[in-house]
């Protein structure tokens, strides 16, 4: 993985990386601040709201994907990851890929993200996020 930048906003990014690939919903619920501004692949802006919900159906997906037959996401990978910091507030630029298997079939759909990291209270929280679809 090809990462270059601030140690502690590339530490960040890590944690959210791993939170999102296990799915796990309370450490998503306190990385994502709760005036989050997300900006999704359509286009559509979401709130904290919105995101958390995604992250819900995803984790049921995954658990009801205990047959062999049904689409599930097998892998989340990041990189060409880059961050800044000023202050108390961080940016992160990344490439990342999702592979989804099902049907017999394997699917990566590929995305470039921004995250504009915050720290308050002493606490580092995405504030604002886009995704772009890559051809």
């Amino acid at each position: 993985m090809d990462t270059r930048g601030d140690r502690e906003i590339l530490a960040q990014e890590d944690r959210l990386t791993q939170a999102t690939r296990n799915v796990d919903v309370a450490a998503l619920d306190g990385l994502y601040a709760d005036d989050i501004i997300f900006t999704g692949v359509t286009g559509a802006i979401c709130d904290k709201h919105s995101v958390m919900d995604e992250a819900r159906r995803g984790l049921a997906a995954r658990q009801a994907a205990a047959s062999p037959t049904a689409m599930a996401v097998v892998a989340y990978d990041k990189d060409e990851i880059r961050a800044i910091r000023h202050g108390d507030t961080g940016v992160a630029s990344f490439r990342f890929g999702v592979t989804i298997r099902g049907d017999g079939k394997e699917v990566v759909r590929r995305y470039r993200t921004t995250n504009v990291w915050m720290k308050r209270s002493d606490r580092w929280q995405v504030v604002a996020a886009h995704t772009a679809a890559l051809g």
